[in-house]
């Protein structure tokens, strides 16, 4: 096993592995031989190496394939050997190209779809052997079929993700699937319509359906491709904000990592996080309206300079609400200076009238900008920027998303001496007296 896999990884991959070998074996007393036709067979195998060979990659790893409708056919009409055949020459063909960590990755793909498509496979006889009659118990067992496939297939693949990168099942599921799962549903009649044009035409009708296993696929890829334009655009925009003012580089990854942090220890779901990510790298865009002599003056501001960069949360609004990924949501970026007492700006709000996200970013920003150099200051240290930041729980801090952060402290930074998280603690409980 590659290095890059902790100890945890490597046993589930062999555990999955040896799982597949086994099902691989059982498969083969599965196939009935003497009825195949072997035109047929050979199109099914054939397109799904084709199609795996048209990966659509995801978010947090992994990667989907439009292999999963052709399955379905497969499986409804001569059983799991084919697929499964299928699987591990694609997988060699793949393999033949990788590194040795991208060869064992493979290997896992093949074996995680050996398993799920063995497992559905005992769902339903192979047409092939049987009479199917077109009623509502045949359409209840396809979609077991699919249901029982889709199911195996994630959580396998979520695992394995879950356990190399040290993540929440959960959110990897809900990142990576959630959002995938209508498409799922979608080729599941797609497969089970070529799996019946199949059964009483043949091979010639498996080739007239390709065509929209190919445009399933395209759909798969126009929404990754859609997602990673929105992120494109987000570091974009965040590295203007950087090239505007040298004291502040990093400053928007910082917060949005705190951000996250924070979050998660309140359990925001997947979706939040992920929102509240990219609102975090983007809660200062704001600042690209306001002139670099103010963002970089070394002297006080006056009154009037200081309105002037107090305008930033709602040009930051104005920008982000055209960004559709975040549009819901350019009250966040609009309300992060508010203060929980309600002498914040722009709009005075307080307590739960703020937006939580916009509460939590307050907290983030507040440490990083007083733990960073600026033009105007040194920076301070942890110790001190966290008493500052429990000093105002309650007036400009929602005390919750205070306590989250010192809950996530150690988690943040894992190097830092206990005695800082100890003083800050003794400074809480001595502000409740």
């Amino acid at each position: 096993m590659p290095k890059n896999f902790n100890f945890l990884t490597k046993v589930y991959i062999a555990i999955v592995i040896l799982l597949s070998l086994v099902f691989l074996y059982l498969s083969i007393g599965t196939f009935i031989w003497k009825e195949i036709n072997l035109f047929g067979a050979t199109l099914f195998f054939v397109f799904i190496i084709l199609a795996n060979l048209l990966t659509v990659k995801l978010p947090k790893g992994g990667s989907v394939t439009v292999t999963y409708a052709i399955h379905i056919a497969v499986i409804l009409n001569y059983g799991p050997f084919i697929s499964i055949v299928a699987e591990i020459a694609s997988a060699i063909i793949i393999g033949i190209r990788e590194s040795r960590s991208n060869k064992i990755k493979e290997v896992f793909n093949a074996s995680q779809l050996i398993i799920s498509i063995y497992l559905a496979s005992l769902i339903i006889n192979p047409w092939i052997s049987a009479t199917i009659s077109m009623d509502a118990y045949l359409v209840a067992n396809v979609f077991l079929v699919s249901i029982v496939y889709f199911i195996v297939n994630t959580i396998l693949v979520t695992l394995v993700i879950s356990l190399s990168e040290k993540l929440n099942p959960w959110n990897i599921w809900l990142t990576n699937f959630r959002l995938l799962t209508p498409h799922y549903l979608a080729l599941t009649p797609l497969g089970f319509v070529v799996a019946v044009i199949y059964y009483y035409i043949g091979p010639f009708g498996l080739i007239m359906f390709f065509l929209p296993f190919l445009l399933a696929r395209h759909s798969f890829k126009l929404y990754m491709d859609m997602r990673d334009n929105y992120l494109n655009t987000i570091e974009t925009l965040v590295k203007s904000i950087e090239a505007k003012d040298q004291y502040t580089k990093g400053h928007s990854e910082r917060v949005a990592a705190y951000s996250v942090a924070i979050g998660r220890q309140m359990s925001l779901d997947a979706a939040q996080l992920e929102q509240l990510n990219y609102l975090s790298l983007l809660h200062d865009i704001g600042k690209v309206a306001v002139s670099d002599s103010l963002l970089n003056k070394v002297e006080k501001l006056t009154n009037g300079e200081f309105d002037l960069v107090r305008q930033h949360p709602k040009i930051g609004a104005d920008i982000i609400k055209d960004i559709k990924l975040l549009s819901d949501e350019e009250k966040v970026v609009l309300h992060h200076h508010e203060r929980y007492d309600g002498s914040g700006y722009p709009d005075g709000l307080k307590g739960e009238e703020i937006p939580l996200m916009a509460r939590i970013i307050a907290v983030a920003d507040c440490f990083d900008a007083m733990t960073s150099n600026r033009a105007y200051r040194d920076a301070t240290s942890y110790t001190n920027a966290i008493h500052e930041i429990i000093e105002c729980s309650g007036q400009q801090f929602d005390p919750r998303v205070v306590d989250a952060f010192m809950q996530c402290f150690s988690e943040l930074f894992p190097n830092e001496s206990a005695v800082t998280i100890k003083e800050s603690t003794a400074a809480k409980k001595s502000l409740a007296f």
